[in-house]
């Protein structure tokens, strides 16, 4: 019971984890060096994008660089 809910959701972490922890940081990082995020768009929508692209990368070749 457990393993079915719960493989399903590890084989999404990647994704999960780009936008939990890597957009909020990409988002600091544009606000911290006064970086304009693109279209006039808040920073940490710029961070979700980047962060949900980098995690699907992830997701779907197996690695983060």
């Amino acid at each position: 019971m457990i393993k079915t809910v719960l493989t399903p959701l590890f084989n999404w972490m990647p994704v999960i984890f780009g936008i939990g922890f890597v957009a909020p940081v990409i988002a600091a990082f544009l606000e911290l060096f006064g970086l304009p995020a693109p279209l006039g768009y808040p920073a940490l929508y710029t961070g979700l994008a980047l962060g949900l692209t980098w995690g699907l990368i992830a997701k779907f070749t197996g690695r983060w660089i």
